[in-house]
């Protein structure tokens, strides 16, 4: 049985009561999750079941969510599931970072997105480009920050495949393409400004990631550099 995944249509709901619909060692699945399963870089989600940890998110070949998690639950049993707040804010702060700059990098330098990774202290992308220097860098972070105060809002949304297949500009990779889940594509924008595909969880609206520093690059090769971000944590 397919678990409901409460994120793709609303990533600002952190709890919900749902019903275990299987059980294994040291996991269950339940009819309906709010926990994100990780992907695109981002982390998957912590948090409890009733007051019992849930340490890791999984998904079988059924799309079954399965909560890795001591808790002692039996099929049919209702349980309230709770995502680790502090956790899933600080990686939708990094992950809405990463898209205004990843769109910055694109329209700027013609710089297509080639991989991303998320955690709680820091975000980064890497990007094709043959350099990167001081200069670039400063008008990247300068650019970033500007999108950010000048909080656009940021909704999501789903399209069907065959629609994205004639929205070239949704794309951001060049060499992944993003997952068709139930024949269509989540998208998210940031009004205004930008809109990819994207599976992942975000803040409401862009001043909600705070102040950001492109604080390290990396040469990762010929054509691809990497790009560090972090804020202060709030």
């Amino acid at each position: 049985m397919a678990t409901a995944r409460i994120y793709l249509h609303d990533d600002q709901q952190l709890t919900t009561t749902s019903v275990v619909t299987a059980v294994a060692p040291g996991m269950f699945a339940t009819a309906a999750s709010p926990f994100f399963v990780g992907g695109g870089g981002q982390p998957a989600d912590v948090g409890w079941v009733d007051d019992v940890t849930i340490t890791g998110i999984s998904v079988d070949e059924h799309d079954q969510v399965w909560h890795h998690s001591p808790a002692q639950v039996a099929i049919g049993q209702s349980v309230v599931l709770t995502i680790d707040a502090h956790h899933r804010t600080i990686v939708s702060r990094y992950h809405t970072a990463l898209h205004i700059l990843n769109t910055l990098a694109l329209q700027h330098y013609h710089a297509w997105l080639t991989g991303a990774a998320i955690t709680t202290t820091y975000g980064r992308i890497d990007v094709a480009v043959p350099q990167l220097d001081a200069s670039m860098i400063a008008d990247l972070q300068t650019s970033m920050n500007a999108v950010i105060t000048a909080n656009h809002a940021v909704r999501s949304y789903a399209i069907a495949a065959a629609e994205f297949d004639q929205r070239p500009d949704l794309l951001r990779t060049i060499n992944v393409a993003p997952p068709v889940y139930h024949g269509q594509i989540r998208v998210v924008e940031i009004v205004g400004f930008d809109a990819q595909a994207c599976g992942g969880t975000h803040v409401r609206q862009t001043r909600d990631i705070g102040t950001c520093e492109i604080y390290k690059t990396e040469n990762k090769g010929r054509q691809n550099k990497r790009l560090y971000v972090r804020f202060d944590a709030h």
